[in-house]
């Protein structure tokens, strides 16, 4: 594999002489642990079926299954799909994805088959660097907080659970510690986040809009990925927020993406 950085600290645009599906054990597990590193890694020309990247997932660890796919796709799979027809697309908004879940996920794949002659590129930020660049006080008094993460209601579908009180809600340290690389990490997001434990609703409030603000206004923590049919994504939800740029209606973009469990989230010991 050559690597190329994307920007210095996050993404690695990646080439290889053949098919990931060909990709060792050793090539595998390397692959994985430059994602916890990079942070994203983007993968050209990677043609392959719906069957061959949900075997790949396995390949990964323990893929989130979604058994209200149609039979065409596998349960390891979630369709994504933007058109004419479309209001809000999938991943519009800085999110990590699932972190209602007790063990959210490590690892997402995603790759594209159909993509607009223009737009349609997927935003990444990098929170290892959304934390390092808060002042010291600051930073000291998140890794004391956690947030209560609660699911939305497209993911009550997706998910096949009969009721959305059936679904997780989970509390996470605002601070993480990446199990590969132990680094720190923020770990809260517009997404899924409800609030942060033991603040006012105010207070709680105005802090996760000062968060979510520092992501989203700071250039200097994100990356940009510009899709073209069967380019595979793998990022690393553990250091990693992403967004959908969704400026090419009404043009259409399809993707297949699959989600790998990960662990709980750890934070630094007060």
């Amino acid at each position: 594999m050559k690597e190329a950085p994307i920007t210095p600290a996050l993404g690695s645009l990646i080439e290889t002489e053949g098919s990931i599906l060909d990709f060792s054990k050793a090539a595998v597990t390397h692959l994985v642990n430059l994602c916890a590193q990079r942070g994203v890694l983007v993968f050209p020309n990677q043609p392959m079926t719906l069957e061959e990247q949900a075997g790949f997932a396995h390949r990964l660890g323990e893929p989130l299954r979604f058994p209200n796919n149609p039979p065409s796709i596998p349960e390891e799979l979630i369709k994504i799909r933007s058109g004419p027809k479309t209001k809000v697309a999938a991943g519009e908004g800085w999110h990590t994805d699932v972190s209602s879940e007790p063990c959210p996920p490590g690892l997402s794949m995603l790759r594209m088959e159909e993509v607009p002659e223009s737009g349609g590129d997927t935003l990444f930020a990098d929170m290892r660097q959304a934390f390092n660049l808060l002042s010291q006080p600051l930073q000291a008094l998140l890794k004391t907080l956690s947030a209560r993460h609660e699911p939305r209601g497209h993911y009550l579908f997706l998910s096949g659970v009969a009721a959305f009180e059936d679904l997780s809600v989970s509390d996470h340290p605002i601070v993480r510690i990446h199990p590969l690389t132990q680094e720190k990490a923020l770990f809260v997001n517009d997404g899924f986040v409800a609030r942060i434990n033991g603040l006012s609703h105010r207070e709680s409030q105005a802090l996760l809009r000062l968060l979510y603000d520092h992501v989203a206004y700071t250039p200097a923590i994100q990356t940009r990925v510009r899709w073209e049919p069967n380019t595979v994504v793998f990022w690393d939800n553990r250091i990693v927020q992403h967004h959908a740029a969704f400026d090419y209606f009404p043009a259409e973009r399809l993707g297949y993406r699959c989600t790998i469990m990960g662990e709980e989230p750890i934070g630094e010991a007060i």
